[in-house]
């Protein structure tokens, strides 16, 4: 007989909040989800983009929300980081893209609200 015992240890924070007005009649909002989309235009990333730009269109949606591990191992510097270009600003370039982006984990250390 083995007993195993896990300690889960829950911290006290809470997180940060982002309000996102809806500019439907119906005052619905509608995303699109995206997460470790790859690097450079490589892994399909500049497809995938390709097929967003069609969804975004059918779905008419109010912004993006990635859920991260985009920019290994610690993310980006800044907006300026070339790997921002190369991975992010040179690949989503479909005009129905151009909304608002919520980003995660290994992005900027966090969130970075990018725009």
């Amino acid at each position: 007989f083995i007993a195993v015992i896990v300690a889960v240890s829950v911290a006290s924070a809470e997180l940060q909040r982002f309000d996102h007005p809806s500019v439907k009649a119906d005052v619905s909002l509608s995303f699109l989800v995206i997460g470790d989309w790859g690097r450079k235009g490589t892994y399909n990333q500049s497809q995938v983009s390709f097929q967003m730009g069609r969804v975004v269109d059918e779905l008419n949606i109010d912004f993006v929300v990635s859920t991260g591990d985009n920019f290994y191992d610690d993310g980006l510097t800044g907006i300026n980081d070339p790997a921002f270009q190369y991975s992010f600003s040179d690949i989503y370039t479909t005009k129905n893209l151009q909304k608002q982006w919520y980003n995660g984990n290994h992005d900027y250390r966090g969130m970075l609200k990018l725009n």
